[in-house]
């Protein structure tokens, strides 16, 4: 499938802004994805990114659900989000090298279901991570030696 930059429409503007506001909660849309944003479609006229500035903040997933990009990762956690896992001191540096996050290291959470996009920061509310949660938030408390997160990336301007 080739895509084509097509020129960006309001419309096609407005739509990554509401799927936004319905993954990561009302308001982020416009925030997360402010004008000037460049939104990137396949020649089948489907979702495929959305820049700012050069920098890719997400891509869409088969689901047209927003799989975020470090770009995106970082503004989500300056804008902040319910979408979110603090991990305790001791795990972030194992995070930030690509390991998992496992449950008994989550010190703090927003709330969430398995399956949604979320950001991992550590306990200043810096980004450390981003990815799929494999739990929701309620299952967190009650489990211990299992990841909860599959990582997408991590921040690589922290070591």
């Amino acid at each position: 499938m080739a895509t084509s930059e097509q020129s960006v429409s309001s419309a096609d503007l407005r739509l990554v802004r509401v799927i936004a506001d319905y993954q990561f909660g009302p308001g982020v849309g416009e925030k997360l994805f402010p004008e000037g944003c460049e939104v990137k479609k396949s020649a089948q006229n489907r979702l495929r990114g959305v820049s700012l500035g050069g920098v890719l903040l997400c891509t869409f997933g088969r689901d047209s659900l927003i799989n975020l990009a470090e770009g995106g990762a970082r503004r989500l956690a300056e804008i902040g989000t319910d979408k979110y896992v603090v991990a305790a001191d001791e795990a972030v540096g194992f995070v930030r090298r690509g390991r998992s996050l496992f449950a008994k290291h989550v010190v703090g959470h927003g709330e969430f279901y398995a399956g949604e996009e979320v950001i991992i920061l550590d306990r200043s509310g810096r980004l450390v991570s981003w990815g799929r949660a494999l739990w929701s938030s309620y299952e967190m408390s009650d489990l211990s030696g299992v990841p909860v997160i599959r990582q997408r990336g991590k921040d690589k301007d922290v070591q």
